[in-house]
Formats: structure tokens, sequence, C-alpha cells
């Protein structure tokens, strides 16, 4: 690999997003990613699926953007109060 391919290399994210109890029931996970989305930081891309009643996200960061900063928007992102009833099932683990 090339120095110049290794600085055009992009990460990108699996989120799994599942409702937890506290939400309405019937919580559509669709409008789950409208919000969650909505959320992001300008220049982020992202291909949600849905399935069996989950909200699976597959996001790919700006070019340059750091994993911890990554990670940084997506726990500030799950704790919007907007979110409430919709929890992070495959956060990073420590």
């Amino acid at each position: 690999m090339t120095t110049r391919e290794s600085t055009m290399r992009t990460s990108t994210y699996h989120l799994v997003v599942a409702p937890d109890g506290r939400a309405p029931e019937g919580s559509a996970p669709e409008l789950a990613a409208v919000r969650l989305i909505s959320l992001l930081p300008p220049g982020w891309r992202y291909s949600p699926e849905y399935p069996d009643g989950t909200l699976s996200l597959i996001l790919e960061p700006p070019p340059g953007t750091t994993e911890e900063a990554a990670y940084a928007v997506l726990f500030r992102t799950l704790a919007d109060p907007i979110l409430r009833g919709w929890s992070w099932t495959n956060p990073p683990e420590d």
C-alpha cells in the first residue's frame, strides 16, 4: 500500500440500535434512523437497514476523522434525548 492509499482510507463503523423498553410501543426503527442521522455532523455517509425491528447503520465519517473522534460523535449522538428508548447494542469494547 502506498502512502497516498493509506491516507485516503476511511474507516466505517457498524452501529446497531434497538428499542430498550423506554420508547413508546411500536416505535419504528425508521424514525430512529432519521433522528440519529439528523444528529450526525455534516459529511458523514450512512446506509441504514432495519432487521427485526432494530436499526443497523453502516457509518462512514469524513476523511481525516480519527477513531477517537468518530466514537465521540457516536456516543454523543446516542445520548441525545431525541433517541430515548433506543440503545446501542454493539458499542466498542474498552
